[in-house]
């Protein structure tokens, strides 16, 4: 029985895809799954040469012709997906792998069993009921047959989920926080999704602050 499927949304990251992908632990009840979302570098070759190499590893590779952004390949990566669990692993994100081994350990049927970031400056990111909605994405573990057929929604072009995550505390979930600090989330990193959208927040603020100072001026 394959207790968790780790799923992988690439594109473009043809060096720190591997990377993500040797921080799994080697073991017969994990399986991974990786959608490539049409890139244009060497991201495709390199997982499909890691998975050669690695033949005693169960590596599913799914590829997308053309980029299709990416609630919709997450949603085919939770389609693919045959474990008990299901976790995100951004693929220029890693596992500490010992943690992970301690984490597995703590699935028990709970719906969502959650677990620490940690970012490049070395500030863990702590999960509990006050936090959740702040970190509410790659950070926990989800039971497949908890999530069912909820989906991301494919127009959202960013905080896809966000609003995943909204629809499944709309169904009660049971839920466990571990304290385990899992996985290392790399932020900021120049160019990366997050950071670009950080900064568009950034901006939006600025041009709103200096907006509604204008009108109070005139």
């Amino acid at each position: 029985m394959i207790k968790v499927s780790v799923l992988i949304a690439v594109y473009n990251q043809e060096e720190l895809v591997i990377k993500a992908l040797k921080s799994i632990p080697k073991r017969d009840d994990i399986e991974i799954v990786v959608c490539d979302d049409g890139s244009t570098d060497n991201t495709l070759n390199n997982v499909l040469h890691y998975a050669a190499n690695n033949k005693d590893r169960n590596i599913n590779i799914k590829h997308n012709e053309g980029n299709k952004g990416v609630a919709c390949t997450v949603n085919r990566l939770y389609d693919s997906a045959k474990g008990e669990y299901v976790v995100l692993l951004g693929s220029d994100d890693y596992f500490y792998i010992e943690e992970f081994e301690k984490a597995i350990k703590e699935l028990d049927g709970t719906d969502l069993v959650y677990f620490n970031l940690q970012i490049n400056d070395g500030t863990i990111f702590r999960l509990n009921e006050q936090t959740k909605m702040g970190y509410c994405g790659s950070t926990k573990f989800m039971r497949r047959g908890f999530i069912k057929d909820t989906r991301c929604l494919e127009d959202k072009k960013a905080g896809e989920d966000y609003f995943f995550y909204q629809e499944l505390l709309k169904k009660n979930p049971t839920e466990k926080f571990t304290d385990i600090t899992l996985k290392h989330y790399n932020f900021p990193r120049e160019g990366s999704l997050s950071y670009l959208q950080r900064i568009g927040a950034i901006k939006w603020r600025t041009f709103f602050i200096l907006e509604t100072y204008q009108k109070s001026a005139e």
